[in-house]
């Protein structure tokens, strides 16, 4: 009992005492098992979080849509089924919102009391007509908030919208849109730009839409899981087994309606065409009565006419008098003109005279600046002489303090070579003392054993003596109590007492004898430990010769390294005076320079008074011309009086030609009447016969609207539903993917970090056991079992273990998951408000238990292999390693030329080749998985700018609509011709079909150009590796790299593609680089070679000029007027939508470099801590033999320094190949990453982990500032 409170406390103490090894495992521990749990437990809890906001929203599974609408009754049909739970439906259009360059797409519709429940943000939904709820994000880009207005247009002939004016009332989200993406749509630029919900009644349709269904039990399921995928497309089979039925009837209900419209219509048009034919006879006759009136009007008009041309012929007899009045006044008003011309060019000689003189001024105020600046430049370079002069004579001084240094440097290199000598003379004195005292001490060492036998035996025989005195003091006894009783005499009794009286004196003979064997094993023994220490001071004398003798050397060459600087100074002091000899010219040359700035004074003042007299002259000139202008005012005050008087005689005309002008107007008047009646009649007439024609036109189109309703019923299409699952909603699938991505490294990155970090915590373990062999000796010798033994460090090291695994389950599971959803949520806003973090127990016992049988499990494996020695063998430190000459040392030009520390700890890297592979390993681990972190930053971020710029050059993709005509898509072309806008378009043909991959088959685009010179603009094929760009093939197709991977297809093979559940076959000429889908690239002949047709350019791909790249939508809005246009496809769009899906990742990566970059500081600092500690002796040693803290802590960290340069050249390769392997394990089918990573990455990771080199470094340097020389040195047992 007492013996277990003994390991129990010793247990505690070994605890409390290695602190630092135990928090060390502890760390690495917590560490590997939160980054494995935590990753490994971030992607079931991604689903988790999608899966709550999901079945808290009611979000539907399966949206139905009918192309011809849907009912009540379809609605009843879907409910009846079930496996249906919600079925509910619902109204939709998209709309306009804006005008012009900020016109925007709205998808508008009704709200749901069962599925998709909105998320409020601000306000309330919709109550009645007139209100809606508006998508936040739109919303915020668009400035609207609550009260203000919302106006919209509907395009083409679409009025499903009651209104066109809607008042926000509510701002949100929806769970049909979890991201920023909006969707495409047939109006404005093609693309969805927000949502808005408004009530029901504001549509005005008698069917629904869209039908959304939500599964019966969805909520026991979760998203993005085999069990939902089932559920998913086992409701999907049981709604398309009542399409056919649902479809037919309302396919009979639409033409029964129809046929009534048509019947009504022709009744119609019979009524219509009667009231026709008698409003034409009304209107005949009144025609004719109007003709005779205007007759009788034309004949008044003409007497009138005739009387107002003799009145005319007056009026301008007058006026020609009047003309030749104002011909005098015009002839003075041009001499005036004549006059003021002079003036204006003696105005203009001044005003050049002006401009001359101030560019004099000019002149001079340059030649005053330069004065200025020369004056200022040189007293500049008075100040740099003084400067100079200064600057000298200090570097004089300093090269004489310096001189002192130097002599007093070679002072006390001398003194510290006297002080080496006598330490190495008395060093050299006390060998040969040690080793005779050794000599002498062996004889007594050498009979130790003899004296340990003879004590052995005489325990014995005391023991033997001993019990024949208790024997002989028994029988003494029970002698005397038979003489009480009489059966004995007193001689009888005497006899035993004389026995007892011989056996107690061979006991004190023997007993003398033990004691004088006991001394002399004494003896021996004392003499053993003296030979000990006498052999240990042997060792460390030699050392210390050893080293005093590289001291020695070390300073004969700092005194060597000294008298070079002698020589530096001697430079120094010609260089002063080289400079100082160079002043004297320089101050010639300011002397020089200060004579020519007078001289400029004296020029700049001549050439101020030369502008002054100059100016005088211009000012005397301007005074004459304002006198001649005053003369000129003068003689055009005349002439105005002169018109003053042909103005009053006009006057008089003027009142005569008003008095004919009235009377023509009146002659126009009765003019205009007549022309009105005319015309009346011609309306009328033309009135008559467009009546007549309007009236046979109206027939006709009614008509033709009547055949034409029947040739649209007989056209009629059979009606179909299209199914649309949650994956075909906005970023849905997304979700998942980002899900599976998360899944795909946590597969692999974990796994290796954990390695590591398990690894370094075997080692850790192993040391501690190695470390304590004389402990465990000790305790084996006393008698304690091996599994007592064992049990403190298996104890130890599943205390350290188990703490850090729970430690590690508790943080990681909750901190590294909420930090990934939590940047998932950037992107993902709507399920930031329903985090799922769970713990996962399955992951958290898979890194449990592994660290426990790496830990312990070594532990073990220590305990049993030092458990098996003999306790004399383990008290023995265990036997130096034999020294052997390491490689450098065979090659003398590198060896010669180290130093004596640089020497040792060479040799300690390849002594200790335990530590140097783990250390090596642990940090090429670390840079490893830190390079992995920066390689995936950098593989996912080269995806846009890789397949965007240099691979897809084309800015959109104009989707043809299937329904359009011939004359529509001409149309099209010829707009798309014209368009100023266009660098070039290309028609092309691009087919989804798919290529059987096993099980499963892997969409791909055939993508097939008209014109394969535009082709050659719009994609580039090229090899990922060499960069050899190819032309599209005439022999075969263009296969993506990816694609051709993951069907395991190469150069000259088959690929199979299945069209219309037929298969066919095309040769592979060319492998592609490409990241983002699946393309196959076609000539039109390939094609047509493949599949037997021509290909139908139904598409078509087009570039702006490089003044419109920032308007490709705007350009896009104008070609979507166009019918045949379906929707557009921006490029752009693609790009922010793929930079937004891959910037979440970001915080991804940064976990995982945070998170290695941690390994490697906790690696660095657990293996330099083992190191210190195994050799404390050693560096006891060398601070015994005068070495400073400083130098002792080069000595060890030297070697960490080449371990850490050496990691990092290791840990940049194997971080290649394992990124390599990682990219490819985490890409989803239709992405492939970047294979390569940027140099900047391996800076980074280098740095980093030579920084926490560093920082481990000055830890230790600490550490070995502590180490106690005294007790260091003491001897191991």
């Amino acid at each position: 009992m007492v013996g277990k409170r003994a390991l129990h406390k010793d247990f505690w103490m070994e605890v409390r005492k290695s602190r630092a090894r135990f928090i060390s495992i502890f760390c690495i521990v917590a560490l590997g098992v939160a980054f494995f749990s935590g990753i490994q437990a971030s992607s079931p809890d991604m689903r988790l979080s999608g899966d709550a906001y999901y079945n808290e929203s009611k979000l539907m599974d399966l949206k139905v849509v009918g192309t011809m609408g849907l009912t009540d009754d379809d609605i009843q049909a879907l409910k009846e089924l079930p496996e249906t739970d919600t079925v509910e439906g619902a109204y939709s259009t998209d709309v306009i919102c804006g005008e012009t360059d900020s016109q925007k797409v709205l998808h508008v519709e009704s709200l749901n009391k069962e599925v998709n429940h909105l998320s409020i943000t601000e306000g309330r939904l919709p109550q009645k007509s007139g209100e809606c709820f508006l998508d936040s994000a739109f919303a915020s880009g668009q400035k609207y908030s609550i009260g203000d207005k919302v106006v919209i247009r509907q395009p083409g002939d679409s009025e499903l919208l009651k209104e066109e004016t809607y008042t926000v009332v509510g701002i949100g989200k929806s769970p049909l849109y979890i991201s920023f993406n909006r969707g495409n749509t047939t109006v404005g630029s093609g693309e969805v730009n927000g949502f808005m919900y408004v009530v029901a009644d504001d549509f005005d349709s008698d069917v629904y839409t869209q039908i959304y269904v939500r599964a019966h039990e969805v909520d026991k399921v979760t998203s993005y899981t085999d069990g939902y995928d089932n559920l998913a497309d086992k409701l999907e089979d049981k709604v398309k087994g009542i399409e056919a039925e649902r479809c037919q009837a309302r396919y009979d209900s639409v033409v029964g309606e129809a046929q009534e419209k048509i019947e009504d219509a022709e009744k119609e048009l019979a009524d219509g065409k009667k009231e026709a034919d008698e409003e034409l006879a009304d209107a005949k006759k009144k025609l004719d009565d109007g003709e005779q009136e205007l007759t009788d009007g034309e004949k008044e008009y003409e007497d009138g006419k005739q009387q107002l041309a003799d009145a005319r012929q007056e009026l301008e007899d007058g006026k020609k008098q009047l003309a030749d009045a104002k011909q005098k006044i015009a002839d003075g008003r041009s001499q005036i003109a004549s006059a003021r011309q002079q003036v204006a060019d003696g105005q203009a000689q001044i005003a050049t005279a002006q401009k001359k003189l101030d560019e004099g001024w000019n002149q001079y105020n340059d030649g005053k600046k330069k004065y200025n600046a020369g004056k200022k430049k040189l007293d500049a370079a008075k100040k740099e002489l003084e400067d100079g002069k200064k600057q000298i004579a200090a570097g004089k001084a300093e090269l004489e303090q310096k001189q002192q240094e130097l002599n007093a440097g070679i002072a006390q290199i001398q003194e510290g070579q006297q002080a080496v000598e006598t330490q190495l003379a008395q060093l050299q004195e006390q060998i040969p003392q040690l080793e005779a005292g050794i000599g002498q001490l062996q004889a007594a060492v050498e009979g130790l054993e003899a004296a340990q036998n003879a004590v052995a035996q005489l325990e014995v025989a005391v023991q033997e003596k001993q019990s024949a005195v208790e024997a002989a003091q028994a029988a003494r006894d029970e002698a005397a109590q038979k003489v009480e009783n009489g059966e004995l005499t007193e001689e009888e009794l005497a006899g035993y007492e004389q026995a007892l009286a011989q056996a107690q004196a061979e006991l004190e003979a023997v007993n003398g004898a033990l004691a004088q064997a006991q001394e002399s094993l004494n003896a021996c023994q004392q003499a053993a430990a003296q030979k000990t220490e006498l052999e240990a001071n042997l060792s460390a004398a030699n050392a210390g010769v050893e080293t005093l003798q590289a001291k020695k050397t070390e300073l004969a060459q700092t005194l060597e390294n000294l008298s070079a600087n002698q020589t530096a100074i001697d430079e120094g002091k010609a260089k002063l005076n080289e400079e100082e000899a160079k002043l004297g010219p320089a101050e010639k040359e300011i002397a020089a320079n200060e004579k020519t700035l007078k001289d400029s004074k004296k020029k700049l003042d001549a050439s101020l008074k030369k502008l002054q007299d100059g100016q005088a002259e211009i000012d005397a000139n301007k005074a004459k011309m304002n006198s001649a202008l005053a003369e000129i005012e003068a003689n055009e005050q005349k002439l105005n009086s002169g018109e003053a008087e042909i103005a009053a005689n006009e006057q008089k005309l003027v009142d005569g030609e008003r008095e004919i002008q009235e009377n023509e107007q009146k002659l126009k008047d009765a003019e205009k009447e007549l022309e009105d009646a005319r015309k009346e009649l011609a309306d009328g007439k033309k009135e008559y016969e467009d009546g007549k024609k309007e009236a046979e036109d109206k027939i006709k189109d009614g008509q033709e609207k009547i055949d034409d309703a029947k040739k649209e019923l007989t056209d009629l299409k059979y009606p179909e539903w299209i199914l649309t699952d949650r994956n075909g909603l906005p970023e849905y699938s997304d979700y998942g993917d980002n899900a599976d991505r998360i899944k795909n490294i946590g597969e692999v990155f974990p796994v290796i970090f954990f390695l590591v970090a398990a690894l370094i915590s075997l080692t850790t373990m192993t040391r501690m056991v190695e470390e304590q062999r004389t402990q465990i000796g000790t305790m084996k010798a006393l008698g304690y079992s091996k599994i007592s033994i064992a049990s403190k460090y298996l104890n130890y090291a599943f205390l350290a273990t188990a703490g850090g695994s729970v430690a590690g389950i508790l943080i990681g599971e909750k901190i590294i998951p909420f930090v990934i959803i939590k940047s998932y949520g950037i992107m993902y806003h709507n399920v930031e408000n329903t985090l799922q973090i769970h713990y996962e127990l399955k992951y958290a016992l898979l890194a449990s238990v592994a660290a426990l049988i790496c830990t312990v499990g070594a532990t073990i494996f220590s305990c049993v292999h030092a458990l098996a020695e003999t306790p004399a063998s383990l008290m023995r430190p265990p036997t130096p390693k034999e020294g052997k000459r390491i490689l450098l040392e065979r090659i003398p030009i590198l060896w010669k030329h180290l130093n004596f520390t640089w020497k040792s700890s060479l040799r300690n890297l390849f002594r200790y080749k335990k530590r140097l592979f783990m250390t090596i390993f642990g940090i090429a681990g670390s840079m490893a998985l830190m390079l992995v972190g920066f390689g995936i930053r950098d593989s996912v971020s080269d995806i846009v700018h890789l397949q965007y710029t240099n691979l897809q050059h084309y800015d959109a993709t104009i989707i043809s609509d299937d329904d359009a005509t011939d004359t529509e898509r001409e149309a099209l072309i010829e707009s798309l011709d014209k368009n100023e806008s266009l660098d070039h378009y290309t028609k092309i043909r691009l087919s989804k079909l798919t290529a059987p991959n096993g099980k499963s088959n892997l969409s791909v685009y055939v993508f097939v150009p008209e014109n394969l010179e535009n082709f050659k603009k719009d994609v580039t094929l090229r090899n990922r590796v060499t960069k050899e760009e190819y032309e599209l093939p005439e022999d075969g197709a263009a296969v993506c790299e990816k694609t051709a991977s993951l069907l395991g297809l190469k150069i000259g093979d088959e690929l199979t593609l299945e069209k219309d559940d037929k298969e066919y076959h095309v040769k592979i000429s060319v492998i592609t680089e490409n990241y983002a889908g699946h393309y196959v690239y076609m000539t039109p002949q390939i094609y047509k070679e493949t599949f037997g047709e021509e290909p139908v350019y139904e598409d078509i791909v087009f570039s702006v000029k490089e003044e419109y790249k920032d308007q490709v939508e705007k350009v896009g809005q104008k070609i979507m007027d166009s019918p045949a246009v379906l929707s557009i496809s921006y490029t752009e769009s693609t790009i922010e939508m793929v930079d937004r899906m891959l910037s979440t990742l970001g915080v991804v990566i940064l976990v995982l470099i945070v998170s290695a970059g941690m390994l490697a500081f906790v690696v660095l600092y657990n293996l330099n801590n083992i190191n210190i500690t195994e050799r404390q002796r050693e560096l006891a040693t060398l601070k015994v033999l005068g070495f400073f803290d400083i130098e002792v802590s080069q000595y060890v960290l030297r070697e960490n320094i080449i371990l850490t340069i050496a990691g990092i050249l290791f840990g940049s390769g194997f971080g290649i190949l394992l990124h390599r392997f990682i990219i490819v394990t985490v890409e989803v089918d239709a992405v492939m990453f970047g294979r390569n990573i940027a140099p900047l990455s391996f800076l980074y990771c280098a740095v980093i982990t030579c920084i926490f080199s560093a920082v481990v470094n000055i830890f230790m340097h600490k550490k070995l500032k502590k180490i106690d020389m005294v007790e260091s040195l003491k001897s191991v047992e």
